[in-house]
């Protein structure tokens, strides 16, 4: 089986990978790596990569089963299915904006990674701001392009860069990490998933 990490730059999340070992899959060579890679396990390949990577090789049924972080799935996929909630990596989805600068007159510029929740949350205010789509979303402020960001918390927290402090201002979704299948998985592997997906359940359980 097939299956994907999301790992941005930075370790496999330790959570995720002890749930895949109290499932009975061996993940141990996946602990050791430091950054995304491909990887040979005995069962099949594990792929360490950046969210979005990981749910485009889920939609082009390169992957079978992938972990992501929920903040990705907020913004609409069909190609591939939400399955569990593996609670851990849990971090906020948030709206922050330059501190004690009064509103502006014109629309609010607001950057971001996900630009249909940012919207959508918007529009639940009564507002229609400016959405600008960065990788980088923190430092727009800095650059004078947005007058804020939504953006998960702990990215804000980490990627200061000189970046102008921002003050959180509500939080649009908390997130957490997700398990997904691809479309063609779901239907070739699906006893196999079932049963992983009923084992990484019974290991919740027993936290």
């Amino acid at each position: 089986m097939r299956i994907g990490i999301a790992c941005e730059a930075a370790e496999p999340p330790a959570g995720v990978i002890d749930l895949f070992e109290a499932a009975g899959l061996p993940a141990a060579s996946v602990r050791r790596e430091r950054s995304p890679a491909l990887l040979q396990a005995a069962d099949g390949l594990w792929m360490l990569a950046s969210g979005p990577d990981v749910l485009r090789a889920c939609d082009h049924g390169r992957l079978d089963l992938g972990v992501v972080g929920s903040d990705r799935l907020l913004e609409g996929r069909k190609g591939t299915a939400d399955l569990l909630d593996l609670r851990c990596c849990h971090d906020d989805l948030v709206v922050a904006l330059k501190p004690g600068a009064e509103r502006p007159r014109r629309r609010l510029r607001v950057a971001t990674r996900h630009p249909e929740t940012t919207r959508r949350h918007f529009v639940g205010a009564g507002m229609q701001p400016d959405i600008l789509v960065m990788d980088e979303p923190a430092l727009a402020p800095a650059l004078g392009l947005a007058d804020g960001v939504v953006e998960l918390a702990s990215r804000l927290a980490r990627e200061r860069l000189g970046a102008v402090a921002l003050e959180v201002e509500a939080v649009v979704a908390v997130c957490s990490a997700r398990l997904v299948a691809s479309r063609a998985a779901r239907v070739l592997r699906r006893a196999e998933i079932a049963a992983l997906t009923e084992r990484l359940r019974a290991a919740l359980e027993e936290r």
